[in-house]
């Protein structure tokens, strides 16, 4: 990825600038962090809406409200529930016998010098990108949001060297809270220990593929009452991985912890987590991506697992085309 870009002084202030990265013309906030809260918008030429808070706290799916991937909330909660609501990353980095725990966008002094934060929205609105620089670590973690019509909301990760020496990565990345299909806004608010109760999250072992689904829907009526749809995450551009479907082992892997794969995980609110190990060469990066839908039938469950066996580097070719 290029960039053109001034150097940054550990002492500056929060700036703006126009910059080129991934081919496209991108406006950059540098030490966003710096600033209060703020909310964005992603728009979409197809049926996507996602509502993001500059904290990385986000709302998110398709049509409407009703068919949420990610809880719909007012700015002031999605702001507050970063922690608990999107993205989350932990990296434990090896460097000679140095091992360091570093977790991206976690809460941290904004006047801290080994860290720097910017955000890039390009042009068109329809990318947004957020980055952090542990510069201690000699590491860049980037995740770009971006829509595909076929595939859903994509969150695709840059993990750069930009150290003279190789480096090992133990990694955890991925998205919590996602919501199975039926969870409307009214069950969101006024029933949630109820509805997480009803949530089965799925693993197919295969291919990787995530289904976050109901194992009813709720009713008080004695009557035949099943949730034939369901939200679907994958990924690719990573190998080797091992995939949680909820944040149950989240705590443990922080305390560097092996962690096991989780198949079929009932009564939890749903998480598509990855695990996996990277070496890292200097000045080389590595890139993989998360791929979320809602609002799908067996039909287009059972087409994405015939997608999903072809190799990893068609599947990426697909995602990348299509957006």
């Amino acid at each position: 990825m290029s960039e053109t870009r001034n150097a940054i002084k550990e002492d500056a202030a929060t700036q703006g600038e126009y910059v080129d990265l991934l081919g496209e013309q991108y406006y950059c906030i540098r030490h966003y962090d710096r600033m209060p809260p703020f909310f964005m918008s992603i728009i979409s030429s197809a049926d996507h809406w996602l509502f993001i808070s500059s904290t990385g706290g986000l709302t998110a799916g398709r049509i409407n409200a009703e068919s949420a991937l990610f809880p719909y909330y007012t700015d002031d909660k999605v702001a507050e529930n970063y922690v608990n609501t999107g993205p989350v990353a932990c990296l434990f980095v090896q460097r000679g016998d140095t091992t360091t725990r570093w977790e991206p966008f976690a809460r941290h002094l904004p006047d801290d010098p080994a860290i720097e934060r910017n955000l890039y929205k390009n042009v068109a609105g329809d990318k947004l990108i957020f980055e952090e620089i542990n510069h201690t670590l000699g590491l860049r973690y980037r995740y770009a949001w971006r829509t595909s019509d076929r595939f859903g909301l994509v969150r695709t990760v840059w993990l750069e060297n930009r150290g003279d020496e190789a480096c090992h990565v133990r990694l955890l990345d991925g998205v919590r809270n996602v919501l199975p299909y039926g969870a409307t806004t009214a069950l969101q608010t006024t029933m949630s220990n109820l509805l997480n109760a009803y949530k089965r999250n799925e693993l197919d072992p295969a291919t990787g593929l995530g289904i976050f689904a109901l194992s009813a829907t709720l009713t008080d009526r004695a009557e035949p009452s099943e949730s034939l749809k369901a939200s679907v995450v994958w990924q690719v551009g990573l190998e080797n991985v091992k995939h949680l479907l909820s944040t149950q082992q989240l705590e443990a892997f922080r305390r560097g912890e092996a962690v096991t794969e989780e198949t079929d995980v009932k009564g939890q609110r749903g998480a598509y987590l990855i695990c996996a190990d990277l070496m890292l060469a200097p000045g080389t990066a590595q890139q993989w991506s998360l791929v979320a839908d809602v609002n799908q039938d067996h039909s287009q469950v059972g087409t994405l697992l015939r997608i999903l066996r072809a190799d990893d580097q068609k599947i990426a070719d697909l995602v990348e085309a299509d957006i």
